[in-house]
């Protein structure tokens, strides 16, 4: 696939009129085959862009199977203006100018996972995708849902082929060069199309299936705060020297590596009838899974535990961040080895049957989904002590990595001998959650005139309701032999239990911990092992899986109905001047139920709580495209959008113990206020040649009723209705809505192919892009007293891709460039001040396709060529580093072919 910043009229069927405004040529082109080369697919993006009414930015495939990055989120990362985040090997997160409310659509329809609002596009694979749309802005008639775009994967239909049988497909192998494996890809695509007595019929199946081995080494830190408690005679607090009682010391420090493989099956079939040029159907279902299975293995240090003392304080240069500080405990010191196995899957079965019909004048366009899905998880996690370990001494800026990282050295006790451990915890977990979701809507769109101011209308309704279900549970076992730590060697499993570590800046951290595979081939003997040991928890390990906790477990009806109405004008002012007006009406209705529980005698009192909700929005949409000649146009745009909260964050719960003397409410919040959006969009754009384009965009969006997560006070008198005495005060801990948001910025694209130079030099091409954000902000809940106090998240101010291409039918090549500047990737609302920050990213890829014979192209792909890690810090002003995580270099060698 080929990165074009592209514009597109969105519509919600793939086979609609505005869907086919792309060129005859590029049209052409695909029916014939279905490889088009990275100047093929620029021009076809370019045509999305020239004829449509609202921005998108599109990824249109060069062949089947070819996508140039490992899975989705990387390919956007070459669009202006989307930036994402990368772990576990992979691109993760999308962000698209600075806002992460992303929603997701396949083939225009929306499509979520489980509990979500969306779906994790990297589950999405590559080698079912004929292109990717993202939409800036947004029409009447499109679904609205995330206030930051929406993300369109369109699959490929059999209609798009050529006439006859098609068999396409291809095979991969990309080596990671840290976790030293080959990750297998495969995919195949069979379709046909023909004629017949009732019309022309097509059929298609393609499938893909996908193993990809990953490996990270971090060290981190986290959570900085004043060390607990001042005042308190008893706490870690006390124990400081005067000068030292207001220090910044983080929580944790850590080292560890993330590593694991995640397998995807997917299939997609359809069936297309067209029984004359007036009507046709669509019959498609598909299915997208992931499985992996992650292990987490980590050094741990814990710096502000009670019965910590302190010596050997070393300072930042702010005077009271902590740079490097001695902790001692003549009882042991809190640290040790945490060792977690995780074992995921998530399914998605989609079905969508659609019918489009057109007459004089009038077009129908009706269409219904059933959606059903389920992703759930279960880890077994082991916390291990070293036995004796008093002293430790962590510095939190040493020079193990430049720019500075942890170092965490225990003091007096011999990390290689495999005696010296115990297990102090083990954990296991269980959640999930299942969906399904039905939608039915119908379009149509009346012509008006060809010549008068309005042109077309366009009206239409549709109808969604999602059934949604969450559970979860855990437990805790604390092994004790003999009043002390259980022995690791006589732990279930620990008689194969390993060396593992991390090297970095030259030394080499080693400790012993049971492999994660290993304890839950062993999970049966653990359980029993907890009953033995551990009698006060022998009740909870005596089933299979942990039981339900109340306070995540919901369920949860919404329904919702749109309507719209919008007319597409146009007129002439010495220029042509079109777009189109309207506005959407969409109401959302649901329930939910959960529990709400609190000790009453030290008994558990649970009793069920339920919750509902009704809103209405009004969306209205404008846009106008000036045609100031046949190469050059400006757009202008004006949409809105709602972004709904999380099924999760609206559940009717709260936990409370009243007998606290200032007690904490634990609570979801069925009151969160949906997100709305506004944005008023620019577009300058100048084509030339074949698939040479110019443009430059500006935007300001303003947002409303952000997420904030905190703790606030409430008055003696204030928490009665959790059962709390009304003579006590206390605190409520919960997701609120906070103030809104304004982001302003501008972006820019250019690309040709140099087809007026002589000889092999017509067959270059260059493409550049960058974005600016010159604000991103939003009024978060404390004072702006301190540098990036109101920054959002995730809103990197520069973004910038380079590209350099060479595309002939037999040879083809590709070297890009991508960078991000730093962003706020979280807040911590105990000081924000000391917000995680991500610093500079960039990315080096290349890739060369060869093509000896017409039905086969083998390709070379390498991807992170320099090296380039993620490096994270705290606060804007960097006052301590956060750590690092080490990102791998892949090679990539493949074989494409089709028939």
């Amino acid at each position: 696939m080929t990165a074009s910043h592209a514009l597109a009229q969105e519509v919600p069927q793939a086979d609609s009129q505005a869907a086919s405004e792309t060129s005859e040529a590029s049209q052409d082109r695909a029916a014939d085959v279905v490889v088009v080369g990275i100047r093929g697919s620029i021009d076809t993006a370019n045509a999305k862009k020239r004829n449509a009414k609202q921005i998108v930015d599109s990824v249109v495939s060069e062949d089947v199977g070819k996508l140039p990055d490992n899975n989705v989120p990387e390919a956007l990362s070459r669009v202006t203006g989307v930036q994402i985040d990368r772990a576990r090997g992979q691109g993760q997160g999308v962000t698209i100018r600075g806002m992460s409310e992303i929603q997701t659509t396949i083939n225009g329809n929306q499509t979520n996972l489980g509990d979500g609002r969306a779906l994790d596009l990297a589950d999405i694979p590559a080698e079912l995708l004929k292109s990717v749309d993202v939409y800036k802005t947004r029409s009447a008639d499109q679904v609205e849902g995330g206030i930051a775009g929406t993300v369109n994967v369109e699959l490929r239909r059999p209609l798009d082929l050529k006439k006859g049988l098609t068999v396409a497909g291809s095979v991969r192998g990309s080596y990671d060069d840290v976790a030293e494996k080959i990750s297998p890809y495969a995919s195949l695509l069979v379709g046909e199309r023909f004629d017949t007595g009732i019309g022309e019929i097509g059929f298609l199946l393609n499938g893909s299936w996908t193993k990809t081995f990953y490996r990270e080494t971090y060290i981190e830190s986290e959570s900085p705060d004043i060390v607990c408690c001042p005042g308190d005679p008893n706490s870690p607090n006390a124990g400081l020297p005067a000068q030292y009682k207001d220090i910044v010391l983080p929580y944790r420090a850590q080292y560890g590596q993330e590593f694991g493989h995640v397998t995807r099956p997917s299939l997609n079939a359809v069936l297309q009838w067209r029984p004359s040029d007036r009507l046709d159907f669509v019959f498609e279902g598909g299915y997208i899974g992931s499985r992996e299975k992650r292990s987490v293995n980590k050094l741990y240090a814990l710096n502000r535990e009670w019965n910590s003392t302190y010596s050997n304080i070393q300072l930042m240069p702010d005077g009271q961040t902590v740079k490097s500080i001695t902790v001692s405990n003549p009882n042991g010191v809190p640290a040790g080895i945490d060792s977690l196995y995780n074992s995921f899957h998530s399914d998605l079965y989609t079905s969508n049957f659609e019918v489009h019909w057109h007459g004089d004048g009038v077009q129908i366009n009706s269409t219904a989904q059933y959606n059903k899905s389920n992703s759930g998880n279960y880890f077994v996690e082991q916390i291990i002590r070293p036995v004796g370990l008093t002293s430790m001494t962590v510095d939190f800026d040493s020079d193990r990595y430049s720019g500075g990282v942890p170092s965490i050295t225990f003091n007096g006790v011999d990390m290689s001998n495999v005696n010296n451990y115990g297990v102090e915890r083990f954990q296991d977990n269980r959640g999930g959650a299942d969906n399904e979701e039905f939608a039915a809507q119908t379009d149509i769109t009346v012509d008006l005139t060809r010549e008068g101011l309005l042109r077309t209308f366009q009206f239409g309704a549709r109808y969604n309701q999602r059934i949604t279900n969450r559970w979860y549970g855990y437990r805790d076992g604390f092994p004790r032999v003999n009043g002390t730590f259980a022995p690791l060697t006589q732990f279930p499993g620990g008689s194969q239990a390993a060396l593992s570590g991390v090297t970095l800046g030259g030394d080499t951290t080693e400790w012993y911990s049971i492999p994660g595979p290993v304890v839950l081939d062993n999970i049966d003997a653990i359980r029993a092992y907890i009953q033995a040991t551990d009698p006060g928890n022998a009740t909870r390990f005596a089933s299979q899986y942990p039981p339900s906790d109340r306070g995540q477990t919901f369920g949860s009806h919404e329904y919702s109905f749109a309507a719209y109405g919008q007319f597409n004008y146009g007129f002439d002012i010495g220029f042509p001047v079109d777009g189109l007006f309207g506005v959407r009406y969409v109401n959302t209705w649901g329930d939910s139920s959960s529990f709400s529980y609190r000790l009453v005698n030290g008994a558990e009192v649970v009793e069920q709580s339920n919750g509902r909700g009704n809103y209405v929005d009004l969306l209205p949409t404008a846009t106008a495209i000036l045609h100031f000649t046949p190469k050059a146009q400006l757009r202008l745009s004006y949409s809105s959008n709602v972004q709904r909260p999380s099924f999760y964050d609206m559940r009717p719960f709260y936990w409370v113990d009243p007998n606290a003397a200032n007690p904490v409410v634990y609570a979801g919040n069925p009151n969160l206020k949906a997100q709305r959006e506004h944005a008023f969009d620019a577009s300058a754009e100048y084509y030339f040649g074949r698939g040479g384009a110019v443009t430059l965009a500006g935007y300001y969006k303003k947002a409303s009723n952000y997420f904030y997560y905190d703790r606030q006070d409430v008055p003696i008198g204030g928490l009665t209705e959790y059962g709390v005495d009304p003579a006590k005060s206390g605190f409520i801990e919960q997701l609120r809505n906070a103030g809104g948001g304004t982001f302003v910025g501008i972006e820019g694209s250019a690309q040709t192919f140099f087809d007026f130079l002589p000889g092999m030099w017509k067959n270059f091409g260059v493409s550049l892009n960058a974005s600016h954000i010159f604000k991103a902000r939003v009024e978060w809940p404390y004072p702006e007293d301190f540098p990036g106090a109101f920054d959002a998240l995730n809103a990197s101010k520069w973004t910038v891709n380079a590209a350099l291409f060479y595309d002939t039918p037999q040879f083809s090549a590709r070297v890009a460039y991508n960078y991000r500047s730093p962003y706020r990737l979280f807040i911590w609302t105990a000081r924000p001040e000391y917000s995680f920050y991500n610093d500079e990213t960039q990315r080096l890829d290349a890739a060369i396709n060869f093509t000896p014979f017409k039905f086969v192209t083998l390709s070379l792909e390498g991807t992170n060529l320099l090296g380039n890690n993620t490096y994270r810090y705290f606060g804007q002003d960097n006052l301590l580093p956060l750590g690092v995580r080490l990102q791998a270099r892949t090679i990539q060698a493949s074989a494409r072919f089709r028939f």
